[in-house]
């Protein structure tokens, strides 16, 4: 993700230096968010006794408010086109609570004993979005950006055996929006836009082999204040 995130930066970065050739007004702003997280994902653990696998389904969701910052120049007198950066400081749960389950073992003199409740979440974090919207002031205008954000796994175990558990990941996605935008005072400017994300699925597995799948979505609204120069 770092390597990622350290070219769309240089991008935009010449994108915002180059930009004073032409007309339009550079804004720095923060945000306010509303938002509702989605997943669904299966995971499949490998049989002990070479019977099929075991497969297990599971559906997660939280809502929650959070804040962002964004910077982001806009193109010609009459502001149709604009290129940002929206970074959003602090992490969330996919899930309002830790989902769990129980193992208990068929076989009492299995080596690897995994009787225990095993319980699990996972964490995003270091949510950037890179971002275009066309539509000029005081008027609608539609939104698609390209997004990273890091997801974190939050797994425990009551048992005694080896267990398995997954590594981090970094997920990109889409997001698209629309809303509207206008001004007050003589610098200032609001947006008011609902928007939606979708995220590449995550993929892993786990040190003992498991497997899981699942996929995140986030559908949120957002109330920007920005002051341009």
């Amino acid at each position: 993700m770092i390597n990622v995130k350290k070219s769309l930066l240089i991008v935009a970065s010449a994108i915002l230096i180059t930009s004073k050739a032409f007309a339009g007004s550079f804004g720095l702003g923060v945000a306010g968010h509303v938002a509702s997280v989605s997943a669904d994902g299966t995971e499949s653990t490998p049989s002990d006794t070479g019977t099929e696998n075991s497969v297990k389904s599971a559906t997660a969701g939280n809502e929650f408010m959070f804040g962002s910052v964004f910077a982001e120049y806009t193109f010609g007198e009459s502001e149709v086109f604009t290129f940002g950066i929206d970074y959003v400081p602090g992490s969330a749960d996919v899930n309002r609570k830790n989902l769990s389950r129980t193992n208990v073992t068929s076989d009492a003199l299995e080596d690897n004993q995994q009787d225990g409740v095993r319980t699990a979440n996972a964490e995003i974090s270091d949510h950037i979005t890179y971002y275009t919207e066309f539509g000029g002031m005081n008027s609608l205008y539609g939104k698609i950006g390209f997004s990273q954000v890091d997801i974190e796994t939050k797994d425990t175990s009551t048992s005694s055996g080896t267990e398995g558990f997954y590594p981090d990941k970094t997920l990109d996605a889409w997001t698209y929006g629309f809303g509207y935008k206008g001004e007050f005072g003589t610098q200032g400017y609001y947006k008011v836009e609902g928007y939606y994300t979708n995220y590449d699925s995550f993929n892993a597995t786990s040190t003992t082999s498991n497997t899981v799948s699942a996929d995140l979505d986030v559908v949120g609204a957002a109330l920007r204040l920005g002051y341009k120069f």
